[in-house]
């Protein structure tokens, strides 16, 4: 299982390559390849196989645009793949591919802790992506923008084992004897079947858990100790990593401490707004301006800057069907809150 800082470098090297890098996030990167060798030599090998366009050929079905049905899956049997869809991905989607492809061989070759010839299948979405993944033992998943999905080879036969970095809507099919695991950067979700909706981004340093249907386990570690909590249909839970002082105060190095809350879903019209992403509709929940354009760059694939200090504070609710930046902003707008915008070199300016 990668690191926290291993899945970092990832989402990083990723961006890099997709020219979306911003200041802060390239010194993060360049601090990460000071330390590591092996990390350097990755990414000058990637920066070289760059650009580099070809066909991917992966069982997913390609969902930008057009709303989902959530329909249960409750057949308890394994079936076969029902078929294979040749997609013929944008460049910087195969770049991204080629990214942690080509880390996940690369982790596997050179860490002893990795048993075998063990094989992982990555799919990633970028931008303004979504996709729907029909996995082989049933299950199935829908997968938001800017996030990667990892699964082991012999998944559905040996074991059911995933990695997420980002969300994702799961809808897993029930085999008592292979309880499926989905590990993230700071939990672990234990399930046998049911619906539910997981965000683990790296740079919101949470995991979020949102049961629909069924019963999951969660699993944090804290302190070297694992510690574990059960969810039942509409509870939320959200894994907070809070990095603290260490008790030895003339030290530098910090220690993660996750903070645990529980909730209730959201509903509004009879509808759960953690999932409503599946439905193309983008919803702010009184996240500060500053989140607000975080999650705008990922949905709409456009980089956005926020001039004004203030703004960036202000608290924003609501649920929007536009399809532009520039439409979501006017509707802010017309609630009262006062912001003006630009557009200089493709970025978005706001103040």
């Amino acid at each position: 299982m990668f690191s926290s800082e291993e899945q970092y470098f990832l989402f990083l090297a990723a961006k890099l390559l997709a020219g979306e890098l911003t200041a802060e996030e390239r010194i993060a990167l360049d601090d990460l390849l000071r330390a590591d060798k092996s990390k350097r030599e990755l990414l000058a090998y990637l920066e070289q196989k760059h650009g580099e366009e070809e066909d991917l050929e992966a069982e997913v079905s390609y969902e930008k645009s057009r709303p989902i049905e959530l329909t249960a899956v409750e057949d308890e049997t394994v079936p076969p793949f029902i078929g294979r869809y040749k997609v013929k991905l944008l460049s910087i989607a195969a770049s991204l591919f080629i990214v942690f492809g080509v880390w996940s061989f690369w982790y596997i070759k050179n860490d002893k802790k990795v048993a075998g010839d063990a094989e992982w299948q990555t799919i990633v979405t970028g931008k303004g992506e979504r996709k729907s993944i029909k996995l082989s033992d049933g299950s199935e998943v829908w997968l938001n923008n800017e996030s990667v999905l990892r699964l082991k080879a012999g998944f559905g036969k040996t074991d059911r084992v995933l990695e997420l970095v980002g969300e994702g809507y799961f809808a897993i099919a029930k085999n008592p004897n292979l309880p499926l695991k989905i590990k993230t950067a700071y939990a672990e979700v234990q399930v046998l079947g049911t619906k539910f909706n997981l965000r683990a981004l790296p740079d919101e340093n949470t995991t979020t858990t949102s049961l629909i249907e069924g019963k999951v386990r969660l699993k944090v570690m804290d302190n070297k100790q694992e510690k574990l909590y059960e969810l039942l249909p509409g509870n939320k839970v959200s894994v907070i990593n809070q990095p603290v002082s260490a008790n030895d105060q003339r030290s530098k190095s910090v220690v993660p401490q996750p903070k645990v809350i529980f909730a209730k879903l959201d509903i509004i019209d009879a509808e759960v707004t953690e999932t409503l992403w599946m439905k193309n509709r983008l919803v702010f929940n009184g996240e500060g301006f500053d989140m607000v354009a975080k999650k705008m760059e990922r949905w709409f694939g456009k980089p956005i800057v926020v001039e004004n200090e203030q703004l960036a504070k202000e608290p924003i609710t609501g649920i929007f069907d536009e399809t532009t930046c520039e439409e979501v902003l006017n509707v802010i707008k017309r609630t009262g809150t006062k912001l003006n915008y630009y557009t200089q070199n493709d970025t978005l300016y706001v103040k």
